[in-house]
This record gives C-alpha cells, sequence and structure tokens, in this order.
C-alpha cells in the first residue's frame, strides 16, 4: 500500500505502539530535536514524542500531511515521481518532514542547537525501522480484516427479539 493508492486508517496496537514511541525518542534524543511526530498521509497523529505542549498537533498534522500531497504534485509537475524530504528553515526553528515508505509521515522540529545534516542522518537511520513497524502494523490489519470480528456477526434475529420481549 503506498499513498497513491490509498491507505486506510491505520489501527495501531500497543506493541507497535510502545516500538513507535522508542523510535522517535531515540531520533529527539540523538537529533536533539524538540519534537518529533509521526502521522498518517490523511493527517492523523500516530506518535509523538518530546515537547509538543505549546504545538495544535491536529493542525500541524493535517498541514504536514498537505504538505506532503502538494509537494507530489509539484514533484509530478516537473516530472519527477516525488519529493519525499521537506525541509522549512526558521528562525529559532526549523521542520524536517518525510515521507517514510510512501505511506507515513515523520515531522522533526528541531532548533538552533541541532544541525539539518544530523537531523537528516538520524531520520535516515529510523526510517527503517519506522517502515518495519508499519509492516507489521499493516500484517495485523489485513489479518484482523479476514477475521469476521464484526461484534454483531453472532447476534441473530432470535437473540434481538428475545431483548425486546418483555
Amino acid at each position: 500500500m503506498s499513498l497513491k493508492e490509498g491507505i486506510p486508517q491505520l489501527v495501531v496496537y500497543e506493541e507497535e505502539h510502545s516500538a513507535l514511541r522508542r523510535i522517535l525518542s531515540r531520533v529527539h534524543g540523538e537529533a536533539r530535536a524538540k519534537a518529533v511526530l509521526l502521522m498518517d498521509t490523511a493527517g492523523q497523529l500516530v506518535v509523538d514524542w518530546g515537547d509538543t505542549g505549546g504545538l495544535d498537533l491536529m493542525s500541524f498534522c493535517s498541514l504536514a500531511a498537505s504538505n506532503i500531497a502538494a509537494t507530489a504534485t509539484m514533484a509530478q509537475l516537473v516530472g519527477e515521481k516525488d519529493f519525499t524530504i521537506l525541509f522549512h528553515q526558521g528562525k529559532n526553528d526549523s521542520i524536517h518532514i518525510s515521507l517514510i515508505g510512501n505511506r507515513i509521515i515523520l515531522a522533526v522540529i528541531f532548533g538552533n542547537e541541532a544541525s539539518l545534516g544530523l537531523v537528516r542522518l538520524r531520520v535516515r537511520k529510523a526510517a527503517e525501522d519506522i517502515d518495519g513497524v508499519v509492516d507489521r502494523i499493516i500484517r495485523r490489519m489485513s489479518v484482523v480484516d479476514r477475521l469476521d470480528l464484526n461484534p454483531l456477526c453472532e447476534i441473530s434475529e432470535k437473540d434481538i427479539d428475545d431483548l425486546f420481549t418483555f
């Protein structure tokens, strides 16, 4: 599944959530980042780490996903398949956004104490680990989809009638 194929909303289980938090924690420390956020391509926050206290996470994730989508279209206009890395530099803070495996977005917010090169290096190293965890999530989601886990599937009309018969 990829960005173009449309990825269903990720259902992240505790084990994978913990694995992603460990990866983001590592990126946060090694890149000297202020905050690290992982979101799906629809802009839904999956995991965050670091100081996000003053940040409107919902707006940030939505705008980051929109930024990735807009940049993908710009890439096609200039004959590129895609642009998977975006960088926004501010006076005090900068943002590095990368599309990992064409299906999940990692955003790193960092200040002047970190360098872009260090952030790029740490993101590149973490991308493979994140992609592996997302693979596990998608495999797990497909197994769950194959199982008929509809909570109402075992309820018959007789059960409903019995429930409402006084």
